[in-house]
């Protein structure tokens, strides 16, 4: 569990300990992460360490949390321009993830995260399985979509579409930053799966 002590630090403090995080995950797989390098790096103690987080499955959090929040202005943008497009929500977070493919750094974390995730010994998969929860920012964005626009509005039914195109995203994900495919194939065969979900499989 990350400790309110991390929230409660400086902004430069806190963000010299994120970056820290960012770059440990950016040259290493999860598994092979280690608390030395960060806190070197961060110039922290060992004990100050375990003031912030409980174990190395914390920086997981943090960074996916981190992540969440430098890109999800552009979320609730596409929504807001969009009288609530589901289309357009999805749309723009395959737009995210292709330009964070595109800057070297970020490409690196994300390709060690989804490289992890499909691992089930490593950090990434220990989080996912024993600890996520979803986030309440996401959760927020749900709430933003425009149900008049769908064929359904209840709860249940939102949840099972999201969860479709959570799935589509996740193998753009590996395929993006694990497999290397092109950002103009990964956008045609992900258009292609819209249009499926849009109008159904079935005459």
């Amino acid at each position: 569990m990350i400790k309110s002590t991390f929230y409660n630090l400086s902004d430069d403090k806190r963000n010299r300990v994120l970056r820290a995080i960012m770059e440990e995950f950016a040259a290493s797989d999860s598994e092979k992460i280690s608390i030395n390098r960060i806190i070197k790096r961060a110039n922290i103690s060992r004990g100050s360490f375990y003031q912030y987080f409980d174990d190395k499955v914390d920086l997981v959090e943090v960074l996916f949390r981190t992540l969440v929040d430098m890109n999800i202005k552009d979320a609730y943008r596409a929504l807001s321009e969009s009288d609530g497009d589901i289309l357009a929500l999805y749309n723009t977070i395959l737009e995210i993830m292709i330009r964070l493919s595109r800057d070297e750094f970020y490409n690196s974390i994300m390709r060690n995260l989804c490289r992890s995730m499909y691992s089930s010994d490593s950090l990434v998969a220990e989080y996912m399985q024993t600890r996520f929860r979803g986030f309440d920012e996401l959760n927020q964005l749900s709430h933003c979509v425009n149900r008049s626009k769908l064929r359904f509005s209840s709860d249940e039914e939102m949840t099972a579409l999201h969860q479709v195109f959570i799935a589509v995203l996740r193998d753009c994900a590996n395929r993006l930053y694990v497999l290397d495919v092109s950002a103009a194939v990964l956008k045609e065969d992900f258009n292609r799966k819209l249009e499926i979900i849009k109008y159904g499989a079935l005459l």
